[in-house]
């Protein structure tokens, strides 16, 4: 018998399944180092977004604590400053706990109540007699008529919010089948909706409150 050859078959086998080994190692090294490098980037946003974050909210309490002392100074170091204090819009006129706006022109009824809704108000709604005068001490000592969130409608005296005209309060008012209230030197009266008249608005004031901005919060003089 004559020399045995070398099985190539098997050894070309083992060559491959070497390779196929090696290749799937590199894979993985690789699909690591990939894994890695994305991860380490998403970590640094995340950190970055956060401290953006925390950034803008100091901003915003040192701008609510810049006006406390600016708005409520008279409060500021009361007693009472923990109840913080109530802030009208421009030219709108606080008392109590509600703004009052006078218009600067003349209206029917219609129009004034429509003139408050695009303020977001209402005509003024009376609660209260030192109400009256107040809106008397606003409109120049109450010499002329002006609107007020009060309409008769089938013989009945209601208020924009739906509520009834508290006789026990205010003076009572002629029976009309439609008709529009007006205010003059503290007494309703009984108008013509198509009378032209100045209104009265009222809203509720912005509330500022101490609670906005945390105590012990380092501001810069510039804020």
């Amino acid at each position: 018998m004559g020399p045995k050859k070398p099985n190539w078959h098997g050894v070309l086998l083992k060559v491959s399944g070497l390779g196929h080994l090696i290749l799937l190692v590199l894979v993985l090294v690789l699909s690591m180092q990939v894994f890695q490098g994305s991860l380490q980037p998403a970590t640094t946003n995340i950190t970055r977004q956060g401290s953006e974050i925390r950034g803008r909210n100091h901003t915003e309490r040192c701008l609510i604590s810049s006006m406390m002392r600016y708005f409520c100074k008279p409060r500021w170091d009361s007693p009472a400053a923990g109840a913080g204090c109530k802030l009208c819009p421009q030219d709108w006129q606080l008392h109590g706990d509600r703004c009052y706006w006078l218009s600067k022109e003349k209206g029917t009824w219609t129009q004034g109540k429509k003139g408050c809704e695009n303020q977001k108000s209402q005509l003024v709604v009376l609660q209260e007699k030192k109400e009256k005068e107040y809106i008397k001490k606003i409109t120049g000592g109450g010499t002329q008529p002006v609107w007020i969130g009060l309409m008769s409608f089938l013989k009945k005296w209601r208020w924009v919010n739906n509520t009834t005209l508290n006789t026990k309060i205010f003076n009572a008012l002629q029976e009309m089948d439609e008709g529009c209230g007006t205010l003059k030197d503290k007494m309703l009266e009984n108008n013509l909706c198509t009378d032209e008249h100045k209104w009265v608005c009222q809203k509720d004031p912005f509330q500022l409150s101490p609670s906005m901005a945390e105590d012990g919060e380092k501001c810069d003089a510039s804020v």
